[in-house]
């Protein structure tokens, strides 16, 4: 039975993107899910976009960085999910349904259930972007389509955005051409993995907890491609797809991600992850 509760949440303790003055994309408002395993946290003023992950209690990702898409055109400044320095992305619709109900989007709202799902839609400058945000029992699924409503030469679009905690230590991936790589991370602000990836894989000791980002058709990416930004603030992930790179009006193109995580020990979290990964399908719609 689907039941609306109420709740205080915490402002997080380290805030490292700057939030810029002026309009924002929607409310100051955080609505959160809950199913099984995943409560995902999702915010009015990031243009309804993913603001905190937790799984079974335990925090995954942060206020601390932006989730979703932004892009900047060639000469000009970040437009998307938080950021408004180019430019607000325009909601010009925003559904919550859970098992099958629609949900009243309000602050501090927090809705139980088995499925739940969040389909906006918006333009950021001249690319128009469908996102739904699926919440299942074990997982996390994210889908974006994009299309042109002009000519548009994009300086950098990010497809996806994962901010995940600090005390993560490891990553591990597949690439695209299945070659397997790993590294660990120093918080020193570099940026890691750069390249095309099956999946990747991140790994937090502190709370014992192990977190695959798996892609159902891999990310071909352009610049740095799918990389994580190893910062003292958080290690966060980003999946680049466009780089100077002009697009004709009109063009499309899509991304999708699935998270899971899991319960797991440092000894075993890369066997665990690489087993998990084999068996990772997209579900039916």
């Amino acid at each position: 039975m689907l039941r609306p509760l109420f709740l205080v949440i915490l402002p997080s303790l380290v805030s490292c993107v700057a939030h810029a003055a002026g309009e924002k994309p929607g409310p100051a408002a955080h609505v959160t899910v809950e199913t099984r395993d995943m409560t995902i946290e999702f915010a009015g003023d990031r243009a309804w976009t993913i603001s905190r992950i937790l799984h079974k209690g335990a925090v995954i990702t942060e206020r601390t960085g932006f989730y979703g898409t932004v892009f900047s055109p060639v000469g000009g400044k970040w437009i998307g999910t938080g950021h408004n320095e180019g430019g607000v992305e325009k909601v010009e619709a925003a559904v919550l349904t859970v098992d099958g109900k629609t949900c009243e989007m309000k602050d501090k709202a927090v809705y139980r259930g088995q499925h739940a799902e969040l389909r906006k839609q918006s333009m950021m400058g001249s690319i128009k972007l469908e996102a739904i945000y699926t919440v299942m029992e074990d997982r996390v699924i994210e889908r974006h389509r994009y299309e042109t409503t002009a000519e548009v030469k994009i300086g950098i679009l990010y497809a996806f955005m994962h901010p995940f905690l600090p005390t993560t230590t490891e990553w591990i991936a597949e690439k695209a051409d299945g070659t397997a790589v790993e590294g660990a991370f120093d918080s020193k602000g570099g940026h890691a993995l750069r390249t095309d990836v099956k999946w990747t894989a991140i790994h937090d000791p502190k709370s014992n907890r192990a977190t695959l980002v798996w892609y159902p058709k891999p990310l071909i990416g352009q610049g740095l491609k799918t990389f994580y930004w190893d910062k003292t603030v958080y290690h966060k992930l980003y999946n680049q797809l466009h780089s100077n790179a002009p697009l004709t009006a009109g063009a499309k193109f899509d991304a999708a991600v699935i998270l899971r995580c899991f319960e797991t020990d440092t000894a075993t979290w890369k066997d665990k992850t690489r087993a998990l990964a084999a068996e990772t399908k997209t579900p039916a719609p």
